[in-house]
């Protein structure tokens, strides 16, 4: 999808972006392991501000924030009408460490081989939330097609973007050139591994979230 996240280490994307970085708001980033939609991300906008944002998009039209995006195809984004806009004026790259998915209800958590992060294709908007009489900075991922790795998992993995192509995402206006950024991330460059049921906890958030957690029961049939 994905619809959990963790982020807890941005120094190498900062380096990698510093160029683009105009204005740094994520001073210190705050690390968490289980960021759930409504939640906060770490996101570098095409002005240069990195802040944080609200996981999950809010349609230009959204009365309430009752109906949110998470993730935004990348076959449909610069046609659907909820994403087409932003797609064209406010793209952005999400920093995370890793994401989770499921299994037949047990989560793996997918990261990169190295433990480095990953730079996630995304859209932002603006929500004028009338209760809290602020506007509301908000993302959604995109998402592609999986590599053969992740398909084990799902049928659907996170735009993972090369860091040279992070100013031609956040800064070129041509669809052409934007939609050839969809690329599938490949298999060799990611990993995954289950970790403890308490992630499925929303308040559950250490830094044990990602740790591996091998089943008790399969390790004690290995011993014969």
């Amino acid at each position: 999808m994905p619809g959990r996240v963790a982020s807890f280490d941005d120094a190498q994307f900062k380096n990698d972006a510093s160029s683009l970085i105009k204005k740094n708001l994520v001073l210190p980033l705050i690390p968490y392991y289980n960021i759930a939609p409504t939640h906060a991300v770490p996101v570098l906008l095409n002005n240069g501000t990195f802040i944080t944002a609200h996981f999950g998009f809010f349609p230009p039209w959204a009365e309430d924030r009752k109906t949110i995006h998470v993730n935004a195809r990348n076959e449909s984004i610069f046609e659907k009408a909820t994403f087409r806009d932003a797609y064209k004026q406010n793209r952005c790259i999400v920093v995370i460490n890793g994401y989770y998915e499921w299994i037949d209800s047990v989560p793996y958590f997918i990261h990169s081989v190295n433990d480095d992060y990953f730079a996630i294709a995304a859209i932002w908007g603006e929500y004028y939330d009338k209760d809290l009489n602020q506007n509301i900075l908000n993302v959604a991922m995109i998402t592609c097609e999986p590599n053969d790795k992740i398909a084990k998992i799902h049928h659907r993995m996170p735009v993972i973007l090369d860091k040279k192509d992070f100013s031609t995402w956040l800064n070129n206006n041509d669809i052409n050139t934007l939609n050839n950024l969809f690329k599938i991330y490949p298999s060799e460059l990611m990993t995954y591994h289950e970790v403890s049921k308490n992630i499925n906890k929303v308040g559950f958030d250490n830094s044990s979230c990602i740790k591996e957690c091998k089943n008790k029961i399969s390790s004690q049939l290995s011993l014969f």
